[in-house]
């Protein structure tokens, strides 16, 4: 991420979006794992300004994924959900300026909870927010897309990074067994979890959610939003809500979403083992990806290479977290079906 912020580069954005002039500088926003976020004061209004990070949008058909993205986010809106959808111009919510990629956003005065903060309520507003997502009106039908790596692949980035003496190239190489087995087993829940889809944001964690106040909660970052299967998100979101990234998932946070889904008329759920390790396949290729933006310095830079070796270390421990908990979890699951 090279775009060199400047007063003439910040004036081009607000003529753009016609907003007015800038008011004071930019200031960086944090919590971002992809792209860069900053909160922008101009005459007019308080913005929030996504710079989309290029090596995401080089890959084909990422344009697409985006429209649709916000296509979803529009018709939560019209269902009644909170959400904080991309400003346009010209009806497109993707506009280039100079070489850089950006959104533009309303900013939402209020806060991210942090995994030890989310209590019983939150977790219980946005599992009944998650199942009027999934029950929305949406006329598209969009295809998954499973996305899975081969051994041989998974193997050569292991390599690779013994060679260059990666922090956490022994961690990786040691647990090459079971990230294969994971593997595996994802590909085979893939099929199963694709005979029932719906459309989802796909990233609904506590830090794509703004409070408003205590208890008021507007859904940002959509651009994962697509096909997904039901159960695979709900688990997914309990999962995020009740600790999981944190290392220790709470029982009672995690069942209050996961009731509160069913308490706004969700069908029991179906093929729950299968939907933890769909939920895996997210998580192997997030895994993926920082052990790539920790190795290939040449196409990320250095910071983001830092923030790739923090990610591979904690993604990798989340998922032994989650493989040794999938029959525990599926029980506290199934006791309520």
């Amino acid at each position: 991420m090279t775009q060199d912020i400047n007063m003439q580069w910040i004036t081009a954005i607000c003529d753009h979006y016609e907003i007015g002039r800038p008011v004071g500088e930019l200031k960086p926003v944090s919590g971002g794992l992809l792209h860069r976020m900053w909160e922008l004061r101009t005459t007019t209004g308080h913005f929030a300004l996504k710079l989309l990070n290029p090596e995401i949008m080089s890959r084909e058909g990422v344009i697409a994924n985006y429209m649709l993205s916000e296509r979803i986010a529009a018709a939560a809106a019209m269902a009644g959900i909170p959400v904080v959808s991309a400003k346009r111009v010209n009806d497109n919510p993707l506009n280039q300026i100079s070489d850089t990629t950006v959104m533009l956003f309303d900013w939402i005065d209020g806060s991210v909870l942090a995994p030890s903060d989310c209590r019983t309520e939150h977790a219980s507003m946005i599992g009944t927010v998650l199942h009027n997502i999934h029950h929305m009106n949406f006329r598209e039908q969009p295809v998954p897309v499973w996305k899975s790596f081969g051994p041989e692949h998974w193997k050569s980035l292991a390599e690779e990074g013994i060679r260059k003496g990666e922090r956490w190239a022994q961690q990786i190489d040691s647990g090459l067994p079971e990230l294969l087995v994971w593997n595996e087993r994802f590909v085979g829940a893939s099929s199963v979890l694709n005979q029932r889809l719906t459309v989802g944001h796909r990233d609904l964690n506590p830090k794509n959610v703004i409070w408003k106040e205590r208890y008021h909660p507007y859904i940002i970052d959509w651009e994962a939003a697509g096909p997904t299967n039901p159960t695979m998100e709900l688990l997914d979101a309990a999962l995020s809500w009740s600790g999981l990234d944190a290392g220790q998932v709470n029982k009672e946070l995690f069942l209050a979403m996961i009731n509160a889904y069913r308490k706004a008329g969700g069908n029991a759920l179906t093929n729950v083992e299968e939907g933890f390790y769909g939920r895996m396949g997210g998580m192997l290729d997030w895994l993926e990806y920082n052990m790539r933006r920790s190795l290939r310095t040449d196409i990320f830079g250095e910071s983001e290479q830092r923030l790739g070796t923090e990610q591979v270390q904690l993604t990798f421990s989340s998922l032994k977290e989650l493989a040794a908990n999938i029959e525990v979890w599926s029980e506290w699951v199934n006791q309520g079906n």
